[in-house]
């Protein structure tokens, strides 16, 4: 039913899927957190209920499977940062030292090691009472900045069912060796063909950037600031896949700007 391979997946480990249209765009990331008799998926795109009802399209009668939305039960923080690591020892023992999407018990809940952004990032599922001093909320756009700069896509600027997974630098979600899954023929042949008509980069520039931006090489119009940080001075594009090169130099508006690095998550 979607992109990843979770058919051997052990408990305490995590892996990344996406679930695609018929036509392979993109209706959802999450990551799947494999336990003793259940998998839990963090969704991406805040409206965990479309993910559940597209699921339910394709369970029958005779699945043995249960399928439920525990949005509504379960708070979960995101910790990020330089100290990322020292809180999360603090919380677990060895939590540095988890592959990433491994998850380990925290009391009732989970502490699951996420990709990092500056420094190593995780999130804690329902926290216990020992994270009590972890709640000081930073402001949205400051994890915006930060995950901007690491070039990692989001929703649902980047992720939407305006794109593939492979434009959206989402490949280690993606199984090529895997069974067919919903969306299957199209990624599979853009992949072999080496054919994706645009990719998601980071753009670098002195003079602030705004999303809806567009941006140009040689006059020519070759795509659309879709996030951008709090200062401007860092964005993410989807751009032509042939100016999509790292040192590309670019217009902004009117501002000149570079490809600094694809994005990827």
């Amino acid at each position: 039913m979607s992109t990843g391979d979770l058919l051997g997946i052990q408990p305490g480990e995590g892996r990344t899927t996406v679930f695609t249209t018929p036509i392979g765009r993109m209706l959802d990331y999450a990551v799947a957190l494999a336990f003793d008799d259940s998998l839990l998926l963090l969704s991406g795109g805040n409206d965990q209920s479309r993910l559940v009802r597209w699921l339910r399209k394709y369970i029958f009668f005779n699945d043995d499977v249960q399928l439920t939305d525990e949005s509504p039960a379960t708070a979960m923080l995101g910790i990020f940062g330089a100290n990322a690591g020292d809180l999360a020892e603090g919380l677990h023992a060895g939590a540095s030292q988890m592959t990433r999407y491994a998850h380990r018990s925290v009391g009732s809940g989970a502490l699951v090691k996420a990709a990092p952004l500056q420094g190593d990032g995780y999130y804690l599922i329902n926290p216990p009472q020992a994270a009590e001093g972890l709640r000081a909320f930073a402001p949205v756009s400051d994890y915006e900045d930060l995950r901007i700069r690491a070039g990692y896509p989001g929703f649902p600027n980047e992720i939407s069912e305006d794109r593939i997974p492979l434009e959206a630098g989402l490949l280690g979600a993606v199984s090529f060796s895997k069974g067919c899954y919903i969306g299957q023929e199209i990624i599979a042949r853009m992949e072999s063909r080496g054919q994706l008509a645009r990719r998601l980069v980071m753009i670098q520039s002195d003079a602030a950037m705004q999303v809806g931006e567009e941006v140009k090489v040689n006059g020519n119009a070759v795509g659309l600031i879709t996030s951008a940080t709090s200062d401007g001075r860092a964005a993410l594009a989807y751009l032509r896949s042939a100016v999509a090169l790292v040192g590309q130099e670019l217009l902004v508006g009117e501002n000149a700007a570079r490809v600094a690095g694809l994005a990827r998550l």
